[in-house]
């Protein structure tokens, strides 16, 4: 980081440790897959604490295995210790593709091929050949088996000191690679712990040049938090300072702080604030190369250096038209110099005056403010002389390139001597002079336009006229023709901006009228003749029409048709009465007797419409074209009697059905069919005895036989003794009243008898309602997780009843399993159960969940702006204590007595993950430690 000031500070920020930027002097690119996440400040998170995860973190920088290196970095293993697992490796492999392999523990490198790899395995795999500690392993080609001819060298255990490095702590990994002698050494805590001698280039890269490396872990059945911090590495050069630039009185503060690092010391001393710390201010009197030496916390020493250019200030200078300014024009005041400094003006630019502008320089260019004085020149505006219009076509003099004040320029667009156009004048550069438009109207040629000449025929006088339809005056040609059709061409007086037009006049030869011939008609009939021939000629016939007699006719066409006369000779037949046979008496609704075609062949239609409920006279119309005349009819329609009798009851199936009478209530003597029949409904017939001249109709009674049925009702579900027992319905689903026997009993299981009203054709029926007893039911519930555990998981048991329950927690949904999981709330939560089968108490029971919040948030704004274990604040004697990721205690308090504010020694920490210890008594009463983290987010 670094900062540099001259009256006040302005903050420019690098990275620290490596991360995405790219520096002057080396770069990490960086690329994360699977679970593995970004943590900031080049601290990724390779696995979460979760069952079955993998991450991993890629590189691509190469490496030569030809030359030594050294690569330093931090591991976090979490902070389960039996039950932690798998682990985390630093792999090299011949790209630089992010990839993971075989998870568990394969620790995310098994299976990737031509690789060299240091393992630090957290779990012991039966048939790995795994140690019991937390051990080392230097393996090649994907093989996580320390029995194979693949493994290099160990396993040995990790730490010098303890065979446990799942303790929360960042633990210092430093891997060396000395090329003379073809050794891989790895320190642990800055304790070599185990080497491996193998020409590595040739065996597993096949003398590839450009090597790439990267951070693998995984998890398995069990997990654990890994993460990776990344401090330096040897072939990467500088990589926290980055070469800058001030100006002659400025200072700038680096910051060459790296996390292992123990003591700072630089040189040259000039112009150092302090030469002893990570990030002192620099005020250097000329361009100087700094170099920064770091011990760490191990005892290695690294070395960087930045490069501190010191500019000098300069005057900004502009371009000289900037000077000169017409009122109006574009503000001339650039933003950047012809040096390239850029910056602002003062004041405000004013188009409309002559003024002094101040150019101040942006700050961090090292140059000195500029004034440019910008002299503001009058607009004037150029006048020419109107130029008469013209006709389209006419010649168009050029405009004049000087206006009446003297001002010079160009005319646009072009002359254009066919349309009326405005021609904008643009004056020369450097006249202070505004643009002008003159307009040169060009009148188009008018269309002479005449009156369309309808057709005349041969021998006709001269139709054309000799001024036009919009006031043109001319002469046509050639001579007029009446004998033949001609088109003549008009020609426009002088003076008059017109076009020659062209007409046409259509010569008609006479022709001869054209008509239908007429076919024969009937004495009496409408004149057949038209007025209109066939071929559009008018006229009128002679001598006058006679209707009586066949006559041969004269049409003669009206004048101006050009048409000869016709003639047309019309036939006169007479009429004939058509006669008929047929039936003149019917009864009332009978068909009718009346027929389309006389007995001569005449065929017509009568009217009015036949009616056959009364008697009426009908008249026979022929059809048109049969030379025949009308005739009338009467028919006479008799009414019918219809038998009436009164309707018959419904009856029951079986039961007692009277005969019919065979007289009906209006007199009518006859018959039924078919035979009583008092099993199924059935609809009788009544035919009346035949009595000359009288119109019987048969009639019909329909006889319903009701079938017996079985009252339903709806069953009343079983209750519990005491229960609210309701009456039963008076009144079946299919209708049926009665009434029901022995009074309801809550008490005990009861037969109800159902019996129907009379005449209801309907049996009795039952229905059994059932009374069950109230079993008394007994639960106990027990937590079956470890305190703080992800998965929290209550189990409950319960004796009495049916055996078959439904359990509930916390007054939520009921449910058939016994087990609830992922319980959540630092609090009591309540299990309640009852019988699935049948009536019993509801028994509830209380159990206490242990959990801790995962963040909290200090910014005043009321909600968690304090870290605390809500589960414990009734433990007096617990105690927790807070860490960050370096392992350095930066908080001991009791829960029950105060929460963490996110402070350290009076100042706000930075939004991050910070690690815990809570010691409490547990359930049975026994001390107990959990660890664990949590986030400070801001």
């Amino acid at each position: 980081m670094l900062y540099r000031t001259r009256t006040t500070p302005v903050a420019l920020f690098i990275l620290t440790v490596i991360c995405f930027q790219t520096l002057s002097h080396a770069q990490l690119n960086v690329v994360t897959i699977g679970d593995a996440s970004d943590l900031g400040n080049n601290c990724f998170e390779i696995t979460p604490d979760q069952g079955n995860k993998a991450g991993g973190v890629w590189y691509d920088n190469p490496i030569d295995f030809a030359n030594d290196f050294t690569i330093y970095y931090q591991n976090n293993f979490g902070t389960k210790d039996s039950n932690g697992a798998d682990g985390m490796a630093l792999v090299f492999k011949k790209n630089a593709d992010a990839e993971i392999g075989g998870t568990g523990q394969g620790i995310g490198y098994a299976g990737i091929d031509n690789t060299l790899i240091v393992e630090f395995d957290t779990f012991q795999n039966g048939g790995e050949g795994d140690l019991t500690e937390d051990h080392i392993g230097i393996m090649s080609n994907g093989n996580a088996n320390h029995s194979a001819s693949t493994s290099l060298a160990g396993p040995i255990q990790a730490s010098a000191t303890n065979a446990n490095i799942e303790d929360g702590i960042n633990h210092e990994i430093k891997i060396v690679w000395i090329a003379g002698i073809q050794t891989l050494n790895v320190y642990f805590d800055c304790d070599l712990r185990l080497s491996a001698t193998n020409d590595v280039k040739t065996t597993i890269f096949n003398g590839d040049d450009s090597v790439y490396f990267g951070f693998v872990g995984s998890t398995g059945g069990f997990s654990n938090l890994h993460q990776v911090c990344f401090n330096r590495v040897s072939f990467v050069a500088n990589l926290n300072l980055v070469d800058t630039s001030i100006c002659s009185d400025e200072t700038i503060q680096l910051d060459a702080t790296i996390p292992s690092g123990v003591s700072y010391s630089w040189s040259p001393t000039t112009g150092v604030s302090d030469p002893t710390i990570a990030n002192p201010t620099f005020s250097p009197t000329n361009t100087t190369n700094y170099t920064v030496t770091i011990s760490d916390v191990c005892g290695d020493v690294t070395t960087e250096d930045v490069l501190i250019t010191l500019n000098s200030y300069i005057t900004p200078s502009f371009p000289a038209s900037a000077e000169f300014f017409c009122d109006g024009n574009t503000n001339p005041l650039t933003n950047t110099s012809n040096e390239g400094i850029t910056g602002s003006w003062s004041p405000a630019f004013d188009s409309t005056t002559t003024a002094t502008y101040t150019f101040i320089p942006d700050a961090g260019q090292c140059a000195d403010p500029a004034t440019l004085t910008v002299v503001v020149d009058a607009r004037i505006i150029p006048t020419f002389s109107a130029i008469n219009d013209i006709c389209d076509g006419e010649t168009l003099d050029p405009l004049p390139t000087t206006s009446n004040e003297g001002i010079s320029g160009t005319w646009s667009p072009a002359i254009d001597n066919t349309v009326t156009t405005t021609y904008t004048f643009t004056p020369d550069a450097g006249q202070c002079a505004d643009t002008t438009d003159l307009e040169v109207r060009v009148v188009p040629l008018t269309v002479t336009d005449f009156a369309a000449i309808a057709p005349i025929c041969v021998g006709s006088t001269n139709p054309l006229l000799n001024t036009s339809v919009n006031g043109i005056t001319g002469a046509w040609s050639p001579a007029f023709d009446n004998t033949t059709t001609t088109t003549y061409t008009f020609t426009p007086d002088a003076n008059q901006c017109a076009n020659t037009t062209d007409l046409e006049v259509v010569i008609t030869p006479l022709i001869v009228p054209d008509f239908a011939a007429v076919a024969p008609i009937c004495v009496g009939s409408a004149n057949p003749l038209l007025n209109i021939s066939l071929d559009g000629i008018t006229g009128g016939w002679s001598p006058a029409f006679d209707d009586t007699t066949t006559t041969t006719y004269t049409f003669t066409p009206d004048a101006n048709q050009c048409a000869n006369t016709a003639s047309m000779t019309v036939v006169v037949n007479q009429k004939i009465v058509p006669t008929f046979t047929h039936l003149t008496t019917i009864c009332e609704g009978d068909a009718s007797t009346l027929l389309n075609t006389s007995n001569e062949g005449v065929t017509g239609d009568w009217s009015p419409a036949f009616d056959n409920t009364v008697t009426a006279s009908y008249t026979f119309t022929p059809f048109a074209g049969q030379c025949a005349g009308s005739i009338s009819k009467t028919i006479t329609v008799n009414p019918l009697v219809t038998p009436i009798f009164t309707q018959v009851d419904p009856i029951c199936i079986g039961g007692v059905l009277l005969p019919l009478p065979t007289t009906s209530t209006n007199g009518t003597d006859g018959t039924w069919s078919p035979a009583i029949d008092n099993m199924v409904t059935t609809e009788y017939t009544f035919t009346p005895t035949p009595i000359a001249g009288i119109c019987f109709e048969d009639s019909k009674m329909t006889i319903v036989v009701l079938p017996q049925i079985t009252p339903l009702f709806t069953q009343v579900d079983p209750i519990c003794v005491g229960s609210v027992l309701m009456p039963l319905p008076t009144v079946s689903v299919d209708g049926i009243t009665g009434r029901w026997s022995p009074a309801m009993s809550n008490v005990v299981t009861t037969t109800y008898m159902f019996s129907p009203d009379p005449n209801q054709c309907a049996d009795p029926t039952t229905m059994t309602i059932v009374v069950n007893p109230i079993n008394t039911l007994t639960v106990s519930a027990t937590i079956l997780s470890e305190d703080f555990d992800a998965n929290q998981i209550i189990s409950v048991s319960v004796t009495g009843g049916s055996g078959t329950y439904e359990y509930q927690l916390d007054g939520g949904v009921w449910q058939s399993s016994a087990v609830f999981e992922n319980v959540l709330g630092c609090n009591e939560h309540t299990v309640a159960v009852r019988d699935a089968l049948g009536c019993s108490t509801i028994p509830e029971e209380k159990v206490m969940i242990m959990t801790y919040p995962k963040f909290f948030t200090p910014n005043g704004d009321g909600f968690n702006d304090s870290w605390n274990i809500e589960c414990l604040r009734k433990d007096s004697s617990a105690v927790i204590r807070i860490f960050d990721r370096f392992g350095k205690l930066l908080i001991q308090f009791k829960p029950s007595q105060s929460a963490w504010s996110g402070a350290f020694n009076g100042a706000q920490l930075t939004g991050t993950d910070y690690w815990f210890t809570a010691d409490y008594l547990n359930s049975v009463g026994v001390k107990t430690q959990f660890k664990a983290h949590f986030s400070l987010k801001r």
